[in-house]
């Protein structure tokens, strides 16, 4: 193989490399992103919860709850 050949050969590799780490990036950003929206899904309902107004009792463990 050539020298021309051998560079264009690791350039190659070297753009490979890059677009490889650039989809990985873009799959674990994804991943995050869902994330984070199923953890402000969990807050939302937390916070609407609060809101509602309704009686809160105090748990006693040997009282029935029905």
């Amino acid at each position: 193989m050539s020298e021309a050949q051998s560079e264009n050969s690791e350039a190659r590799e070297r753009s490979l490399l890059w677009m490889e780490m650039l989809w990985e990036g873009t799959n674990i950003t994804a991943q995050e992103e869902q994330r984070k929206e199923e953890v402000l899904t969990l807050f939302r309902t937390l916070v609407s919860d609060s809101r509602s107004k309704q009686e809160v009792r105090e748990y006693v463990p040997w009282e029935p709850l029905w």
